[in-house]
């Protein structure tokens, strides 16, 4: 699929609640006054005039975590020690406006630094030190008027993207070693996409939850459910069966390598069925996904995409076992669905497929019985006697069944 739905923004972006916002206030505030971090204990009293637990306001923040490292908008010693400085992080920054400049620079800066990193002329015999002086970059990004410059050392060496970097103060002042940890942040834009780099990095993705056991019917109903759903909201067919008997394979179970792929071609074949456009000319998911996206409101169209690119990643799964050359494309999806490359339990691997199916088009079917039926047919008036007639419910206005070849691409 080309469309793959991405996060709108790192979740420690999104808007805190009071407690929060007055914890970065408090700090913020006191750099700016002072040009330092405040001590714990200037944080933790400003807290108490307002009535709030210390502790209970940090516990709020949010954060990631992986092994031995934490990210919040905030770094502390845990230790609760009144003496120890309480600082922001550049995601802690990047919610006070006064800051704005301050995380700009931090930006610039590691840019600078990797693409230092990677213009030193590295050579095959020796290690080639690369390092950057305090006067060399602050002159060559013109930060000598940047208010909070005094703070940057500290910022490069609380930040799990530049901390790796060695720092010292020799009679040159203080100087920077950027890491080859950095090539991972060049070009960065801002800070949401800095946030975004970091989890990449610093989280591996989480394996795919195994499926719950399925109904041997439970594929061919999912497909049953979503085309009634599907005729009663848009008025025509979904699904076009190719045969009963192709069908009838997906209740059917699996123990050797030829029975998986005996299924997999008989859910392709199924999947060729799917005519969500019929006057489009595209794939069977292209279609979906185009003419969904003309139909569906905005909140409803992350989760239909992720629920069709799951069944392209299916297809992918199929594709591999029967064609020549697709078995790159098979090997990229089995991890997508918690599947391991190659496939050595068929049984398990073929309900793992199952499951994920099912849930892609019960996604989609929601999400299309979430919309205003079109089409709806009148009951008789009584037992017994002729029906007074068929009433259609329209949509007052905007594209309806009639209309429904005319899609947004």
């Amino acid at each position: 699929m080309t469309d793959q739905v991405s996060a709108d923004i790192d979740p420690l972006l999104l808007p805190l609640g009071g407690p929060q916002k007055e914890l970065l206030a408090i700090i913020g505030d006191a750099v700016m006054t002072t040009g330092a971090w405040p001590v714990y204990q200037y944080v933790q009293a400003k807290l108490d005039d307002l009535g709030l637990d210390s502790e209970e306001v940090f516990a709020g923040l949010p954060s990631f975590s992986h092994l031995h490292l934490t990210y919040s908008l905030v770094r502390r010693d845990r230790t609760g020690r009144e003496e120890e400085p309480v600082k922001l992080t550049v995601a802690g920054m990047a919610h006070l406006d006064p800051f704005a400049s301050t995380v700009e620079m931090f930006l610039r800066v590691v840019n600078e630094l990797a693409n230092r990193r990677a213009a030193a002329p590295f050579e095959p015999s020796r290690v080639v030190t690369v390092e950057l002086s305090w006067p060399e970059l602050v002159t060559d990004l013109g930060l000598d008027r940047e208010p909070l410059v005094e703070l940057l050392p500290e910022l490069l060496q609380g930040e799990p993207a530049t901390w790796h970097g060695t720092q010292q103060r020799g009679d040159a002042g203080w100087i920077y070693q950027p890491s080859s940890h950095l090539r991972r942040f060049r070009g960065v834009r801002e800070v949401n996409d800095y946030l975004t780099r970091m989890r990449a990095w610093t989280m591996p993705p989480e394996p795919a939850p195994a499926p719950q056991p399925v109904s041997p019917l439970g594929v061919v109903a999912a497909f049953d459910y979503l085309d009634v759903v599907w005729q009663l909201t848009f008025g025509r067919k979904l699904l076009h069966v190719p045969s009963a008997e192709r069908a009838a394979r997906l209740t059917l179970p699996v123990s050797t390598p030829e029975e998986f792929d005996n299924r997999l071609s008989a859910l392709g074949e199924m999947f060729k069925g799917l005519d969500a456009a019929p006057d489009m000319d595209a794939g069977p998911f292209d279609k979906m996904r185009r003419f969904l996206t003309s139909q569906l409101p905005a909140e409803s169209l992350p989760a239909v995409r992720a629920a069709i690119d799951t069944l392209f990643q299916v297809t992918h799964i199929r594709n591999g076992g029967q064609h020549f050359g697709a078995a790159t494309q098979a090997a990229v999806a089995l991890p997508a669905l918690g599947l391991e490359f190659p496939v050595i339990n068929h049984a398990a691997a073929w309900r793992i497929v199952q499951t994920h199916v099912i849930n892609a088009l019960d996604t989609i079917r929601v999400e299309v019985n979430a919309l205003p039926a079109t089409f709806q047919t009148a009951r008789p008036a009584s037992a017994g006697r002729p029906s007074q007639g068929r009433s259609r419910r329209r949509r007052p206005a905007g594209p309806g069944a009639a209309g429904a070849a005319r899609t947004t691409t």
